[in-house]
């Protein structure tokens, strides 16, 4: 079971940068402070997201989700030895 999620959790990763890479930067031209980066959604440069914006809301949403599920899956299988109980004494 980790390791199905290990490797989701990593093809998640790849995903997550490259969806980031693929969009268009905030300032990413000159006319989107007077108003001509509107083209770009559907309601206007303050509406709504584009599809690669949600895409990778509900991607790093799947990603946490994964990291927790993760942790919980390692404290829950990890045992109660420590250093300290598993010494042995030196021989005399």
């Amino acid at each position: 079971m980790l390791t199905v999620l290990m490797i989701l959790q990593g093809i998640m990763s790849i995903l997550l940068i490259v969806l980031i890479l693929l969009q268009k930067g905030k300032g990413a031209n000159m006319g989107v402070s007077f108003g001509a980066g509107a083209s770009d959604t559907l309601f206007g440069a303050t509406g709504a997201m584009s599809f690669f914006a949600k895409i990778t809301w509900v991607l790093a949403f799947l990603f946490m989700i994964n990291s927790v599920a993760i942790s919980y899956y390692v404290y829950k299988n990890q045992t109660q030895s420590t250093i300290f109980t598993n010494t042995t004494k030196a021989p005399k």
